[in-house]
């Protein structure tokens, strides 16, 4: 026991030293907290002063109406294109672009001196862009807008959104129907949505959606990388016959274990910085946002019974996916052997990960509980589904006992390979020479 623990102290030394660890766990406060700016700024981006040309070949002054409903005020209308009042600032704190309305009613004029005449304006920039209302358009007939930046879907949409307000108002009138009624009578209602109740996380959906898919990522990304890491240390000591020495005073099995629980405790040690401080951050992210000139949305609701479930799973899954890592390690002669040998491991991974949706969507149906069952998908959807619904005792419990037996066995497995595997030399073995390695071991 004592010489398994030296392995452990030496791993886990040997792990927090180097500057991949100190850079991993700067660079994960410091993602969060430029995830909470980048939140801020993009809701700012692609907001600022816009200047459109209407130009109506209406009767029914269709360009005003449009106008009004563009800006807060109707702009003037003038044959020589004088300016409206600018938009506004849109609801809540989400800025968005400001309109200057310029209106052209077609009348006598010729139409394509009239379109030359703007999109020689468009391309001196004194427009962003033109919106052609044909007479036609109460009909049927197409709106067609022209200008600088056309994959602005946000402001595409407001403007969209005026011309098919301003023409229905006038297929109302035209009925003999009060459009302000009619308005009135269609008015969206205000729509809210919680999680409630149970043990699970509670709050509102997109809350629970960025909790649920943060659980899943830090375990997969983890897992992954400090999997990994296991693989490289392996195949290093091996590569460098550094394995034989130690193994003259140390079993390979207490080898193998110590080797894990010393990189795993590393692992924990970083995801444990980050949880620090991103629970700091969300208890004083909305200063940090003030300072940005933002808000953020509202955080959830978080049991102590979901930070167990996590805790358990996330080490369930580490110490399952190291071994299977460990025994990789151990038959790979080369770093493109061991490149091809991780890939169905991690492919496991990406499965369980993938199982995000279903999971959101029904965290009862079986995709999401056959999931959580599976002991290697188990340590990414089980923490999942107990962010956003009450998991049975039974299935937790089932769970629980099934990703340990795996662990325990795939270790005892991995063990009888690393036994063997870190003294052989030349090229990989096969398949059938691991197995026997198995039963002989």
């Amino acid at each position: 026991m004592s010489r398994t623990w030296a392995v452990v102290k030496r791993e886990f030394t040997e792990m927090i030293r180097t500057k991949a660890f100190v850079i991993g766990t700067v660079l994960g406060p410091a993602f969060m907290v430029g995830l909470i700016a980048l939140q801020v700024l993009m809701a700012k981006t692609g907001a600022g002063e816009r200047t459109i040309a209407i130009v109506d070949a209406t009767e029914a002054g269709l360009g005003s109406r449009v106008s009004a409903l563009l800006a807060p005020a109707p702009a003037r209308a003038s044959g020589e294109g004088e300016a409206g009042a600018a938009g506004s600032r849109g609801d809540g704190d989400v800025a968005r672009s400001r309109f200057e309305v310029e209106l052209h009613p077609l009348g006598d004029r010729d139409r394509e001196a009239l379109r030359a005449e703007l999109l020689a304006r468009v391309e001196a920039k004194e427009l962003d862009g033109i919106l052609w209302i044909p007479s036609g358009v109460a009909a049927g007939e197409g709106v067609l807008y022209e200008g600088r930046n056309a994959t602005n879907i946000a402001e595409l949409e407001r403007v969209r959104g005026a011309v098919q307000v301003a023409v229905q108002g006038a297929r109302l009138s035209a009925a003999g129907i009060d459009p302000a009624r009619v308005g009135e009578a269609l008015r969206p209602i205000a729509f809210d949505a919680r999680k409630v109740g149970g043990r699970a996380a509670s709050g509102t959906p997109m809350a629970l959606v960025m909790l649920t898919y943060m659980l899943g990522l830090v375990v997969y990304m983890v897992v992954i990388l400090y999997g990994q890491a296991v693989l490289r240390g392996v195949l290093e000591e091996k590569r460098d016959r550094i394995v034989e020495v130690v193994a003259s005073s140390i079993r390979a099995d207490q080898l193998l274990v110590g080797k894990v629980v010393g990189i795993g405790a590393a692992g924990l040690l970083q995801v444990s910085i980050w949880i620090a401080f991103a629970a700091f951050a969300l208890t004083r992210g909305e200063l940090i946002a003030a300072r940005f000139g933002g808000t953020l949305p509202e955080l959830p609701a978080v049991p102590a019974s979901l930070g167990g479930v996590f805790l358990f799973f996330f080490l369930a899954g580490f110490f399952l996916y190291a071994s299977i890592f460990s025994a990789m390690g151990a038959i790979a002669t080369s770093d493109q052997e061991a490149q091809q040998l991780q890939f169905p491991v991690i492919m496991l991974l990406v499965v369980a990960i993938s199982m995000m949706m279903p999971v959101l969507n029904d965290p009862s149906g079986t995709i999401a509980v056959v999931g959580s069952i599976i002991p290697f998908t188990a340590p990414i959807v089980m923490p999942m589904r107990a962010a956003i619904t009450e998991i049975p005792l039974v299935e937790l419990a089932g769970s629980v006992v099934i990703v340990t037996l795996t662990a325990l066995g795939v270790l005892w497995v991995s063990a009888k390979i690393y036994r063997i595997g870190i003294l052989a030399t030349g090229k990989r073995p096969s398949a059938a020479e691991v197995w026997r390695w198995i039963r002989t071991a």
